[in-house]
């Protein structure tokens, strides 16, 4: 543990790299476009972007434009599928960095077109289309007249189009059911009006496993590749590698008396003679509030559950049953330790939350480190 950070996550890179090729198996002949945004789901945008690329997929997703000026300044070569509508002020930046621009509208079609004329580029661009997201994307009532004026512009390559589902997580959904068939029915009114585009995607992570008709020409895999099964009943949970491990160090033990409280609020009495381990992580880490009370962390292969508040910077744990815990013990937030484990889904259920909630929001105060191939770091 370096002494400078309070808490640290292990990345096991070959663990992603499996989940990869495990997802490209279920995904048969579609080829792959990596979900990296929010800095590769907390892990660390650069890594899983370098272990990603080894997996031969045909682009790289993230969300923002400065995620995809990042890849392009540290030497990735691959495209990148920028899926979020970026500012007007933004579109230049795609030229210059050879991004993939999102279209969801016929407006920025026309700036960005004119950009790229002024250029003398032909940009590729995917165009999103809303069959029930309710977020950014042509309406579906007039999706095939907004491709139709896409393609008309003569310096932009209608590369791709791509839509996205709520509800892909829950099985036999009727919703997504409709989702998928509407899709497939703009497709064909795509194809028969003549209109050029490479690719179709649809499918997460979730609608991989749950709904084989929403494999298009590639898929767009994201939580499925970072280890947590995307969809419930996660019977098939064990098809997936844990990517991150989190862990921090006791600093402090205690003994405290029969009535002392513990933390903001006082939320926790103790009704016997009880030893604490304080350990140095807190909300401002990521370790959510909603913790307090419900959570265990592992010590010495033993929960040990979280006692009072949820501080911006600390929590305190009962060792009770661990008469030898002492300062420089590993306790492990996420992660396995003996025959004990805490999963991120684990986590997220206690906090009233999602596994991607709890990923993303591990802070910059978690130093990142990262195991197996060590050609990516």
């Amino acid at each position: 543990m370096n002494s400078a950070y309070p808490s640290r996550v292990i990345v096991d890179l070959d663990a992603y790299a499996t989940n990869l090729e495990m997802v490209r198996r279920l995904a048969g002949d579609a080829a792959l476009i990596p979900v990296l945004k929010a800095n590769a789901y907390g892990h660390g945008l650069l890594p899983m972007a370098r272990t990603a690329c080894r997996a031969n997929p045909a682009m790289l997703a993230v969300a923002t434009v400065e995620e995809g000026i990042t890849l392009r300044e540290h030497g990735i070569t691959r495209p990148i599928l920028v899926m979020v509508h970026p500012h007007r002020d933004a579109l230049p930046l795609f030229l210059e960095h050879q991004l993939t621009l999102t279209i969801a509208d016929r407006e920025m079609a026309q700036q960005f077109g004119a950009l790229a004329r002024d250029a003398n580029r032909m940009p590729p661009v995917h165009c999103k289309v809303d069959t029930g997201m309710g977020r950014q994307g042509f309406n579906y009532d007039d999706a095939l007249d907004g491709l139709q004026f896409v393609s008309r512009i003569t310096h932009l390559d209608l590369q791709g189009v791509f839509t996205h589902f709520p509800c892909a997580d829950i099985p036999d959904d009727s919703f997504t059911h409709g989702q998928i068939k509407a899709f497939k029915q703009l497709l064909k009114q795509v194809n028969k009006a003549g209109l050029p585009y490479e690719m179709a995607h649809a499918a997460n992570g979730a609608a991989i496993v749950n709904y084989r008709k929403s494999i298009f020409d590639a898929v767009r895999p994201g939580l499925i590749t970072y280890g947590v099964w995307p969809t419930t009943p996660d019977k098939n949970a064990a098809f997936v590698k844990p990517v991150l491990r989190w862990e921090t160090t006791v600093v402090q033990v205690r003994a405290l008396e029969k009535g002392a409280s513990i933390g903001y609020g006082r939320t926790y009495i103790a009704d016997s003679p009880i030893k604490t381990a304080v350990l140095p992580v807190g909300y401002a880490d990521g370790y959510k509030y909603q913790l307090a009370n419900r959570a265990d962390v592992l010590i010495r292969g033993e929960r040990c559950p979280v006692r009072g508040s949820v501080c911006m910077d600390q929590i305190v744990v009962d060792v009770s049953h661990l008469p030898d815990a002492a300062c420089g013990d590993v306790a492990t937030l996420i992660g396995d330790d003996g025959d004990e484990s805490i999963t991120a889904a684990e986590v997220a259920a206690l906090a009233d939350t999602i596994p991607y909630d709890i990923f993303t929001g591990i802070g910059p105060r978690v130093r990142r480190e990262y195991s197996g191939n060590k050609d990516v770091q």
